[in-house]
């Protein structure tokens, strides 16, 4: 999983009482990706805007549909995202909400995935909605519609990313905890650890090694069991935790 995953992990079990979803930063060349294009598309200029979605469309459907959506939901999705990136409508372009701490396609991915999630957990509660005996014409169902999902693009999966990895982090065994923070956290070297604990280095190695293995598999344990539509692979995570800094307790 490389230098990513290293970068959720120490800061997953950095902070008390906070803990931090980080991705790295974007290197410079990720940080102009797009740039003079989106500079224009913020500006309102239709043409480039055009272009932009020319360019990600094709990509974004695709990442969609991995994801577990049907061709016709991210079709719809997508029309619906991209008609929010136009500028000089009721409200600001989506596009303005865009930071550049990461690449733009990792971004625009983030928020589509977002929105098709909203729309999944809205169909789950549509139907007839059941009659309450104590408050008359009043329904239950009411209550159990999710709020209107919103422009910003940090909305449920960030959200989801973090507590399933906060509660793949909770099984872990304390002393492999401590192992994390020595070596990811504190960089202490895997020898000097071995000469701590008196374990070969081996044992050392062994024991990170399967602990985030452990992570990893029980983060998309518990994506699966909450969003059973939602298809993620650990890549699919750290792709969005690129496009997310978020602190939580």
């Amino acid at each position: 999983m490389g230098g990513f995953r290293r970068k959720v992990f120490v800061i997953a079990i950095a902070g008390e009482p906070f803990v931090t979803l980080c991705a790295m930063s974007a290197d410079s060349g990720q940080q102009s990706e797009d740039g003079a294009l989106l500079e224009q598309c913020q500006q309102g200029d239709p043409e480039a805007l055009a272009e932009l979605r020319g360019k990600h469309q094709q990509a974004l459907e695709n990442i969609l549909v991995a994801r577990g959506a049907s061709t016709a939901e991210a079709e719809e999705v997508l029309a619906e995202i991209w008609a929010k990136c136009v500028s000089g409508g009721e409200g600001p372009s989506l596009l303005e909400k865009f930071n550049g701490h990461c690449r733009l396609l990792s971004w625009l991915a983030r928020v589509v995935t977002n929105r098709w999630l909203d729309r999944k957990r809205q169909d789950k509660f549509r139907g007839e909605p059941p009659i309450t005996p104590d408050v008359g014409s009043r329904t239950e169902f009411f209550y159990r519609v999710p709020a209107a999902p919103q422009d910003e693009p940090d909305g449920a999966i960030v959200a989801l990313l973090r507590d399933c990895l906060q509660a793949a982090f909770a099984l872990c065994a304390p002393e492999a905890l401590v192992l994390l923070r020595l070596v990811y956290m504190h960089e202490v070297s895997q020898r000097e650890v071995m000469r701590m604990l008196g374990w070969s280095e081996s044992k050392v190695s062994r024991t990170l090694s399967r602990t985030m293995d452990e992570i990893r598999s029980e983060t998309l344990r518990q994506l699966k069991e909450r969003e059973p539509w939602l298809t993620l692979t650990w890549q699919d995570f750290q792709d969005l935790c690129e496009t997310e800094q978020q602190s939580f307790l």
